[in-house]
């Protein structure tokens, strides 16, 4: 995926994000092309290295053909449509609208287990992760049996990760500023809390160091952010 590298998702950002269950798509290339597949994942730290882990129906053609190279899984983190009536700093030249987004890339050697066990604990540990065991005893080993027979479990080997966050840091503060405001009010509201943790304090030293070089040089400085 195309980086630049003001939108470059730093390794440590990346690692937080995946400590969550997040949802994607899992992508693997066979003889007729690629076949995608939306699933939710989680990350799990092994003696081996790190693994995402999902669940797919048994019938999906996906799991049944053997895929080509590695396989990718395209993480949804937050993303939001932004209006440019929504800045607050003003310029000559018109603002045209944008979508900010945050995504993560993992690339790696899938597997799958067709065995009701693996299957079973991939969906379990799913479950444990947005819940707790509550709801697991709640349905029953009966139930969960059952189900266990109907999927797959998936992993991808992690090889390689790339992260992309595309959330209006290029912008001037105050724009950040009125960003956050909009979506605290409206919502997605991750996308505000990602806004203020992360974009507001980038664009403040940017544009610090910005207006610091402008001083020292006699150059004029301006509220317009870079666009990508």
């Amino acid at each position: 995926m195309y980086v630049a590298n003001h939108f470059r998702l730093p390794d440590d950002r990346i690692e937080v994000l995946l400590k969550s269950v997040r949802p994607g798509n899992f992508v693997t290339v066979h003889d007729d092309g690629p076949v995608a597949t939306f699933a939710p994942f989680h990350l799990e730290e092994r003696a081996s290295g790190r693994v995402l882990v999902t669940h797919l129906v048994r019938n999906n053609p996906q799991v049944r053909e053997k895929p080509i190279g590695p396989a990718m899984a395209i993480l949804d983190i937050t993303d939001a449509y932004v209006s440019p009536l929504w800045y607050a700093t003003n310029s000559d030249l018109p603002n045209v609208p944008t979508w900010d987004y945050v995504t993560i890339h993992v690339w790696g050697r899938p597997s799958f287990d067709f065995e009701p066990v693996g299957a079973l604990e991939a969906a379990r540990q799913l479950t444990l992760r947005m819940e707790g065991p509550e709801v697991l005893e709640m349905v029953g080993d009966q139930k969960l049996q059952r189900m266990a027979r109907a999927i797959v479990g998936v992993e991808i080997a992690i090889e390689k990760i790339e992260g992309k966050a595309k959330m209006s840091q290029n912008r001037h503060p105050d724009d950040v500023r009125s960003l956050i405001a909009r979506f605290d009010e409206y919502g997605p509201r991750e996308v505000a809390d990602y806004l203020r943790e992360v974009s507001l304090p980038y664009a403040e030293a940017r544009f610090g160091e910005i207006e610091r070089i402008g001083a020292e040089h006699r150059l004029p400085t301006f509220g317009a952010g870079t666009r990508s």
